[in-house]
């Protein structure tokens, strides 16, 4: 495969090409017409060009712009790798050369005669022959390259034309465009090749295959209809075919160093439930926030993981004092179950305005003891509702009671 030199080692075979097809002389020309000065294919930027050679006839093949080829970008090639294997795609290159033709002592009929040679040339060689690439460039190794170099020709529109010139900040001189493709520069990464295979599974049983569908979910919601869950409360799971064997579900949440797994009730082919634990140390195991869940299924043959859902859980709180008897800036004290972990985000909202914390306690030592807010509240007249968002997720302050909805008043500040 090419290697970093082959982007020189087709300028230097085009250049070589264009030497040995374009003549300095015209066969029977007019009188006045033929050429008489010495004939050079350079590769110059084209405002170096008459810096360099004033007077002679130049054909010079200067490179403008390269670009990465999409349909190589992510293809390794198979001679480098097999399936499976992880080989490294090769930087595969277009490149876009600019051909112009300088006649002697600036005669223009000299000049259209060079360039319709050099058109002529690389138009008989669509396909760059490998033992040029070879013979002008032998250790760019461009020849031993899987994909042939080809030659295609640029039409440029007026304005793209006169874009090009500007850009090279000299006067125009007629010329033509041509696209080179493609290079393949190795890439320098190693490539990796797995092991034999051995076993195909436990006992070299291949792959287990099931006709039934497997389960699905659709949803969770919490059985108490609020938006969020609380410490020991149900977790209601739609979905389908949960009926196909003994599930288990698996809990995520950012602050877990590993996944919790809980037990599921299965109720229906297409409900079940779980419940998060209230004692012992789950105000600290179980922390507020946004949780994804899985279901598992455990059978004889095969290990089954379903799609994952978000669920999120609440904190319980409780606010003190939940009266007072003016209309003033205090002190509110708040409880939280779960306990606030370290990098979650806290906020106190009083009504519906937001409050920084001004501190917050937990107990290192005791994992079952909740955290400890402080914050500074303006207080209004009436009853006004106090919530604690962690990690952003609101407390309820809401409280069902004979079917009735209403403002928990453990969770209010009431001014008379």
């Amino acid at each position: 495969m090419s290697n970093e030199m082959a982007v020189a080692a087709v300028t230097v075979t085009l250049q070589s090409l264009l030497g040995s097809e374009v003549k300095g002389k015209m066969e029977d020309p007019p009188t006045g017409v033929d050429l008489t000065k010495d004939l050079l294919v350079t590769s110059l930027p084209p405002h170096l060009v008459r810096t360099k050679h004033t007077s002679e006839n130049v054909v010079n093949l200067f490179l403008y712009r390269t670009e990465v080829s999409a349909a190589w970008r992510n293809r390794p090639l198979p001679s480098q790798s097999r399936g499976g294997e992880g080989g490294s795609p090769p930087l595969a290159l277009h490149l876009e050369y600019l051909v112009t033709a300088y006649g002697e002592d600036d005669r223009e009929i000299a000049g259209h005669f060079l360039l319709a040679q050099a058109m002529r040339a690389l138009h008989d060689r669509g396909i760059i022959p490998r033992d040029r690439l070879q013979l002008a460039f032998e250790s760019a190794h461009v020849h031993d390259q899987i994909e042939a170099v080809t030659i295609t020709p640029r039409s440029l529109s007026i304005d793209e034309m006169s874009k090009l010139w500007s850009t090279f900040q000299t006067q125009y001189r007629i010329s033509a465009s041509y696209l080179i493709t493609v290079l393949l520069i190795e890439s320098r990464l190693p490539a990796r090749s797995p092991l034999p295979v051995l076993q195909r599974g436990k006992d070299d049983k291949g792959v287990t295959a099931s006709a039934s569908p497997m389960p699905l979910l659709a949803g969770a919601r919490p059985r108490s209809g609020f938006a969020a869950l609380q410490l020991g409360e149900e977790l209601v799971i739609s979905g389908e075919n949960f009926d196909k064997g003994p599930l288990a579900a698996t809990l995520f949440h950012p602050l877990f160093v590993e996944p919790k797994t809980l037990p599921v009730t299965v109720e229906s082919a297409t409900r079940a439930s779980l419940q998060i634990p209230k004692t012992g140390e789950a105000p600290h195991d179980w922390p507020a926030g946004y949780y994804q869940l899985a279901l598992v299924l455990n059978s004889s043959d095969f290990t089954w993981k379903t799609n994952v859902i978000a669920f999120a859980l609440a904190p319980s709180i409780t606010v003190d004092p939940t009266q007072h008897n003016a209309e003033e800036k205090i002190d509110v004290t708040i409880t939280s179950v779960p306990r606030v972990r370290a990098g979650q985000d806290v906020i106190v909202i009083y009504g519906s305005s937001q409050v920084a914390p001004e501190s917050i306690t937990t107990d290192a030592g005791d994992k079952t003891k909740p955290s400890t807010i402080k914050a500074g509240v303006t207080l209004v007249k009436g009853k006004t509702p106090v919530r604690l968002r962690i990690a952003g997720v609101d407390s309820i302050p809401i409280k069902q009671t004979n079917g009735t909805l209403g403002f928990d008043k453990d969770q209010s500040i009431e001014v008379p």
